[in-house]
């Protein structure tokens, strides 16, 4: 994922060395020490989107690097995909001007691409009310060039829903900052106040009351599927990748949710959460989405008891949405 890597980006950067993507984009969300982060990747993808903030009082030396640092502004970070800087067609003194990201049959030139040699990714930056911002959140398989050159073929599963829960995610934290909402991003982001809540925001908000602020959810703690069959982005968050930074639940295994064995998983069913209902929980070693069956959850079982359920060798029970619960199919 070509997120920045120092300070506030730590927990979410990875490097990259070919234009390689994964299946779906997914959010990062971060809040230490005063700073907030909210991002949309792909996990082997050349690019990434982010926005970043801070409180008053916040350790600036955690944020070092990061600039501009206007409110409802979108960080746009690539790898060397695009080009190698120091190289005499990539010097880091002048700007690119041949970054394309194309979604949506429209491509979108990417303004002042430049090297940040302190974080170790190409950036720019654009408002939360850019054109390409808006076509982000409408979501779509999308390709990025450099040079005239194909970098990368990006999915589109998962990217609409991402770059909104990352946006939202930033929101809050500018509102409770005191930041203003500046005119050349309010259209968008009063549309995004004002549509029904996501199922990764949901999450993101339970973890941030459960940790008591700053907490971090690493990707692939989240999976992303469709339970109740409603056209909704369901989600799928097993607590192991949970992590407090502050209050009473810092530094515990999954933000004090998992035991010796098994951790929290928590089903968000849109059909369920957009009635008021609560998150699906139950206890798991393990929980993801099955890639061959939309509707179904794979958990890890305790081994102590996977010869009750018949479960050897694998310990993987198989449970499905049945409108109320998740119940245990063969």
């Amino acid at each position: 994922m070509a997120f920045f890597k120092l300070g506030v980006f730590a927990a979410v950067a990875t490097l990259l060395a070919a234009p390689v993507v994964a299946q779906g984009w997914d959010t990062r969300a971060d809040f230490t020490r005063q700073w907030f982060f909210g991002g949309a990747g792909l996990e082997g993808g050349p690019i990434g989107f982010g926005c970043v903030g801070h409180y008053e009082g916040a350790d600036w030396s955690y944020g070092e690097g990061i600039s501009p640092l206007d409110p409802y502004i979108i960080h746009i970070s690539m790898n060397e995909t695009i080009g190698v800087p120091g190289t005499p067609q990539f010097t880091v003194a002048a700007p690119l001007t041949d970054v394309i990201f194309s979604i949506g049959n429209t491509g979108y030139q990417l303004p002042g691409v430049v090297w940040n040699e302190m974080v170790g990714d190409w950036e720019a930056h654009i408002s939360v009310g850019d054109p390409l911002v808006a076509a982000l959140l409408a979501g779509g398989d999308a390709q990025l060039w450099s040079g005239g050159a194909l970098v990368g073929d990006l999915p589109g599963q998962g990217l609409a829903s991402s770059m909104a829960a990352a946006i939202n995610f930033c929101d809050g934290h500018w509102i409770a900052s005191g930041a203003a909402l500046p005119t050349h991003a309010a259209a968008t982001v009063q549309a995004l106040r004002a549509a029904p809540i996501s199922m990764e925001q949901a999450v993101l908000d339970r973890v941030t009351s459960h940790c008591g602020g700053e907490g971090q959810v690493r990707a692939d703690a989240i999976s992303h599927s469709d339970f109740d069959g409603d056209g909704r982005e369901d989600v799928l968050l097993h607590w192991s990748g949970v992590t407090c930074t502050q209050g009473p639940n810092a530094n515990q295994r999954g933000a004090g949710e998992c035991g010796a064995e098994n951790c929290l998983t928590s089903a968000y069913v849109s059909g369920v959460i957009s009635a008021g209902g609560a998150p699906y929980d139950l206890l798991a070693s393990s929980a993801r989405v099955d890639p061959n069956a939309a509707t179904d959850i794979l958990l890890g079982v305790d081994p102590q008891i996977c010869a009750q359920l018949s479960l050897q060798p694998s310990c993987i029970a198989r449970q499905r949405w049945n409108g109320t619960e998740f119940a245990t199919v063969p």
